[in-house]
């Protein structure tokens, strides 16, 4: 019996020899997705779903854990069936996160990424740039190979990822993975402003009520839209074209948006502020409005009854005198000026044969992201499209 026992002993100190030699040949690195950086945008938005491959880069090849996931490790000479864990710790936006798997794989570099249970409240708190240190620990055969703490850039909330360049397979060459889905979070239909605006826009007179397509009356639906106009117009919502934000990288792309709250309290917004802001309202009255990307640009396309879609182009809000403007694109309708409201019913109508024209223009470029000539640049963000791919709106809290 004692034979066996020391057998046993010997055996179990050999296996384990085995083991820390096998892992002094493991290196290892922290790996933070986009370019050590994390934007709360994108984990709250997504935190429901899994996205289509199409719609977001997930990690293949040797992989182990969330394929979506951003904050994991790197690790090579890995063996095939080893067991690994990774730890990665609890900090004050995230909480403790394992995972443990088999690897089946052996061959090339190891990718592993746990579920991180983030604490969304926090993120969505984050207003500007901050460093945060993640730290975490990684288990081979139940051999600790260490802790290893990466500090990375925590990005405000109000930053938006829309491109990451990264290597492709080739020597020296690149590709674009696409994020401008992401813009549809900031559309948010249940803020709580919306109701204010709505409820402004009513004490205006210009329209008995909301009605959205329930009407399937086009022009009711154009009323409807102006009455929304008018109430921005009249806060004095003007054109401000910034979008830089603290960080600057040449592979990891974003803008700055502010919230619909933001841009109405401080009077400005750029076009995709001014996009998102109408865009909220109009899907509350159950219209059906896109986000257009054009190159360097965005405004808003908006579904009508009759098969007849407009744009409409925000950043026209402020203009001061559109008597002169072209209106020919304005769709075919009888409607005339409310009493009292002359010039803002012409820089609507300029405002939306400005766009409309651009939208007619441009239609050929909008292509599916699986055809060859794809240009990310020429897009319609379909915000209904988007909600039901599970793309949550960034919750706000303004007063």
């Amino acid at each position: 019996m004692k034979l066996r026992l020391i057998f046993v002993s010997l055996l179990t100190i050999l296996i384990f020899q085995n083991d820390l030699a096998n892992a002094a040949d493991i290196e290892w690195e922290p790996s933070i997705y986009p370019e050590n950086q994390l934007f709360p945008s994108m984990l709250i938005s997504t935190a429901t779903i899994q996205l289509p491959e199409e719609a977001f880069s997930t990690w293949d090849g040797n992989h182990l854990g969330d394929t979506q996931g951003c904050i994991g490790v790197t690790a090579e000479n890995v063996p095939k069936g080893a067991k690994v864990e990774l730890v990665v710790k609890a900090n004050g936006y995230l909480n403790a996160s394992t995972f443990t798997g088999k690897v089946e794989d052996g061959e090339g570099t190891l990718t592993v990424h746990p579920k991180i249970r983030y604490f969304y409240d926090a993120l969505g708190k984050v207003k500007q740039a901050v460093p945060l240190d993640i730290t975490m620990e990684l288990k081979v055969d139940g051999v600790s190979l260490g802790e290893k703490t990466q500090t990375v850039t925590l990005r405000p909330v109000n930053d938006c990822l829309f491109s990451v360049e990264e290597a492709a397979e080739e020597d020296d060459a690149t590709t674009n993975s696409d994020y401008t889905w992401l813009f549809a979070a900031y559309v948010n239909e249940d803020h709580p402003w919306v109701d204010k605006i709505l409820k402004s826009a009513l004490d205006l007179e210009v329209v008995d009520s909301f009605s959205g397509m329930q009407s399937e009356d086009t022009d009711e639906e154009l009323k409807q839209i102006f009455a929304i106009w008018c109430v921005l117009r009249n806060r004095g919502l003007k054109y401000s074209d910034i979008t830089t934000n603290s960080r600057e990288s040449e592979t990891v792309f974003s803008q700055t948006v502010r919230f619909l709250d933001e841009s109405i309290r401080s009077t400005q917004a750029n076009c995709v502020d001014g996009s998102v802001l109408l865009a909220s309202i109009l899907r509350k009255i159950g219209l059906k409005p896109s986000l257009i990307l054009v190159p360097g640009h965005m405004y808003l396309s908006i579904e009508l009854d009759n098969d007849i879609t407009i744009g409409l182009e925000t950043t026209m809000l402020g203009n001061k005198d559109d008597s002169e403007a072209d209106f020919s694109n304005f769709p075919e309708s009888e409607l005339e000026a409310p009493e009292g409201f002359e010039d803002s019913w012409d820089n609507f109508k300029a405002a939306v044969s400005a766009a409309t024209g651009d939208l007619q223009e441009n239609q050929g470029n909008f292509k599916d992201s699986d055809a060859e000539d794809f240009d990310p640049n020429y897009q319609i963000i379909d915000i209904s499209a988007a909600r039901s791919l599970g793309i949550l709106p960034i919750a706000r809290t303004g007063k």
